[in-house]
């Protein structure tokens, strides 16, 4: 065996950026598109995720006046799971002709989550949904006499705010100084 071979340098492979999840409008009056199918699903029941509680950051925030209207959100999160938070502020008065609904559809329609303000659901004003997947969402937001403000959180990581921090000094005096 020659040993005059160089040795092959290792290049470091680059660290992947993390996707981050996407939210953007979504007319909740239009149809939504044909969904790629899964053709590989992973049972729940076999899962290496750890089980401890994930921190949740804000990824996006909201808010909204509804006067029998309805707004939508396409919600493409990477790293669940992922929460909703909504506070309802009535517009009126009168409490019972305010309402507010929330719904959270799968690509092929099928409803997730509900929640909502009077009409059949809770009159507290802060309420909050969970959905534990990451995945291709859509949020729709309609209701009366009301405005509301949103904050959805998900797994992902909160960007690093990076700052230039000047040295602390410390104020020792150096012999000469201390003459004078």
């Amino acid at each position: 065996m020659p040993s005059d071979l160089p040795v092959p340098e290792e290049t470091p492979s680059p660290t992947p950026t993390p996707l981050l999840s996407n939210i953007s409008d979504w007319n909740p009056y239009s149809m939504l598109p044909t969904p790629t199918p899964i053709l590989n699903h992973t049972s729940i029941l076999k899962n290496d995720t750890p089980n401890y509680r994930k921190v949740l950051n804000t990824s996006y925030s909201g808010s909204v006046g509804l006067a029998g209207n309805a707004i939508g959100k396409d919600l493409n999160i990477t790293t669940g799971p992922f929460s909703i938070t909504y506070t309802v502020h009535p517009n009126i008065s009168s409490p019972r002709d305010v309402w507010v609904k929330l719904s959270v559809f799968d690509p092929w329609q099928n409803v997730l989550a509900v929640g909502g303000y009077n009409r059949g659901y809770p009159n507290e004003e802060i309420q909050t949904m969970t959905l534990y997947r990451e995945g291709r969402y859509y949020l729709t937001i309609e209701g009366d006499f009301a405005s509301v403000d949103y904050t959805i959180k998900t797994g992902d990581l909160v960007p690093v705010n990076i700052q230039n921090q000047t040295p602390v000094s410390s104020e020792e005096m150096f012999p000469e100084e201390m003459m004078q």
